[in-house]
């Protein structure tokens, strides 16, 4: 029995995968994985997608989604997808531990970008412009793409408006952002994110970095004051994927209509998280939490601090043969443009 259709097995005996409905005419039956919940801004992306790709192959797909990880679990998805457990997966290459050196590191390198939007076309341009990317993900098909939300500096005492205002802060931070804040005299913190409630509940920490929707998911907006403008990259990358056994199973008109949807799942995956993005802006707003726009110059010198470790990456990639320094410099020349 293959990895797959013991997973499979096992999901039907414990009822762990949630399916759509199902069409005895559909000539391929395809599996998609995710971690996140049909609720979820992706969730809800995959499910129009899914309801999409069966209508306009006139039910000749019929894809059957596991949510919640109960098919793949890994954060990143890619081995476990390569390896045959689904045929479709959501992937993140960007929160790999190891590998897939262009789709993580890459990312760092779009800092000081305030603009989602501006981000995924610099990288829709990489993409399309370095084939290392897609080799990466060793045969692979990409069939939409996602791009993070800025981030920003959310605090309990009082605003940002100038980079000395994070002297002596302990600031709850992804690991990328540390660096910066240690150089604003800052402490970055790593912590899950459901234990960031509590710390500044009690003062253990002074602010987090983290989006909008987060007011109101996360109920930070219970726990903090001020939400200070300073964006904080989170990039762009491949989100799902369907693996290199399912994809040339498929003919090319089945294909065609899953490569014609790249762009509508990337937008509407865009869209709904956007929809989330003001929604928590707006919670915010009605329990109180004053909102900053932050001077460009303020922008401008923070995000100076990211460009060492952001050019030593770039080093490290063109010690391993990929064009890391190359990238590194269009992507700060787009967003000086």
């Amino acid at each position: 029995m293959t990895i797959k259709a013991l997973a499979l097995s096992l999901l039907a005996t414990t009822g762990l995968g949630l399916a759509v409905t199902t069409s005895a005419a559909s000539e391929f039956n395809l599996t998609y994985s995710t971690t996140y919940s049909p609720t979820h801004p992706y969730g809800r992306a995959d499910e129009q997608w899914i309801a999409r790709i069966h209508e306009q192959t006139e039910g000749r797909v019929t894809i059957t989604p596991f949510w919640g990880g109960a098919l793949i679990n890994s954060r990143e998805g890619i081995d476990e997808l390569n390896a045959g457990v689904a045929d479709m997966s959501y992937i993140a290459p960007i929160y790999a531990s190891s590998g897939y050196d262009l789709n993580r590191l890459t990312p760092q390198f779009f800092y000081g970008y305030d603009d989602a939007l501006e981000v995924l076309r610099v990288y829709m341009a990489l993409w399309d412009e370095y084939p290392q990317f897609s080799a990466e993900l060793e045969g692979a098909q990409v069939l939409g793409y996602n791009v993070g939300t800025p981030m920003h500096l959310m605090l309990r005492e009082k605003p940002l408006t100038q980079v000395s205002d994070l002297q002596g802060l302990r600031i709850r931070s992804a690991v990328d952002f540390i660096g910066a804040l240690t150089a604003a005299g800052a402490e970055g913190v790593t912590m899950p994110m459901t234990d960031t409630y509590p710390s500044l509940q009690r003062g253990v920490l002074d602010g987090v970095i983290a989006p909008y929707e987060a007011l109101r998911s996360l109920s930070f907006a219970e726990v903090i004051n001020y939400y200070s403008e300073l964006p904080h990259s989170r990039g762009a990358y491949p989100s799902r994927a369907m693996n290199a056994n399912a994809w040339s199973s498929l003919p090319e008109d089945i294909q065609q209509v899953f490569l014609d949807n790249v762009q509508w799942l990337t937008e509407t995956t865009y869209n709904l998280s956007q929809e989330s993005e003001d929604l928590g802006r707006e919670y915010g707003e009605e329990q109180g939490v004053e909102f900053n726009a932050v001077d460009e110059a303020v922008i401008t010198e923070y995000s100076a601090a990211f460009e060492p470790a952001a050019r030593q990456t770039a080093e490290q990639l063109d010690a391993s043969g990929l064009p890391g320094t190359e990238i590194f410099e269009k992507v700060r020349a787009e967003h000086a443009n």
